[in-house]
């Protein structure tokens, strides 16, 4: 059943870039297409997953896993580190744009705000469904349907109407995904070696947040083109 939320939650993430991205003139004009975001989108998938489950394994280290097929057979040995699966897709994103020159801050964007869709309601309705109503899971998934309503009814709205600029939506979203995953780990008292990768993760996408949005006030900042 968890296997089929991701699914879901995939064609949500795709539904919500697709709605934001068909009709934006910034990215067109330098002659981005639809198609190449959904090239980047697919292959990034690759990445999510690989790094993903990587970073799960490392987590969860078991010799079964030196086997390439048990690796990828996460139908039959479930695991994935969503954490993990960030850092993986956000690192080739940034590549990407990079190496084709697209409009990363823009594109980076949009994909953030897909992402904030997807786990929020991928968060919810996995509280439903599993009835995981302890406080952890409860306050985690209440956190991300925060994020996600601060999205939706306060900061895409202002980042249509020219009022945002390019790369915050991905700053706010680094540091509100990796604070709400740190109040998780400190209500599930998970801060211990086994959680060490988590942790350093974390950490890591909360700083390229912190840089996104430093950019905004702080010209001295390398810009992403």
């Amino acid at each position: 059943m968890e296997i089929v939320l991701i699914i879901i939650s995939i064609f949500i993430f795709l539904f919500v870039l697709h709605y934001y991205v068909r009709d934006d003139f910034v990215i067109f004009r330098k002659n981005v297409s639809l198609e190449d975001v959904f090239n980047m989108a697919f292959i990034s998938f690759i990445f999510v997953f690989l790094s993903s489950r990587f970073f799960y394994v490392l987590e969860n280290p078991n010799p079964i896993y030196l086997n390439p097929i048990v690796f990828l057979a996460v139908f039959y040995h479930k695991g994935l580190s969503l954490t993990g699966g960030i850092i993986g897709g956000g690192l080739f994103l940034v590549w990407y744009v990079r190496k084709n020159k697209f409009p990363g801050k823009r594109l980076l964007d949009f994909f953030s705000v897909a992402a904030v869709w997807a786990i929020g309601i991928y968060s919810v309705v996995y509280l439903v469904v599993f009835r995981k109503f302890t406080p952890q899971f409860l306050i985690e998934g209440v956190l991300f349907a925060i994020l996600l309503a601060i999205f939706s009814l306060l900061l895409v709205p202002k980042y249509l109407g020219a009022k945002i600029k390019d790369g915050l939506l991905t700053g706010i979203f680094c540091v509100g995904y990796s604070l709400i995953k740190f109040v998780n780990l400190l209500m599930l008292k998970q801060f211990s070696p086994e959680k060490l990768s988590e942790t350093t993760l974390l950490i890591i996408i909360f700083f390229s947040g912190l840089i996104f949005i430093l950019k905004e006030f702080s010209p001295k900042i390398k810009d992403l083109k």
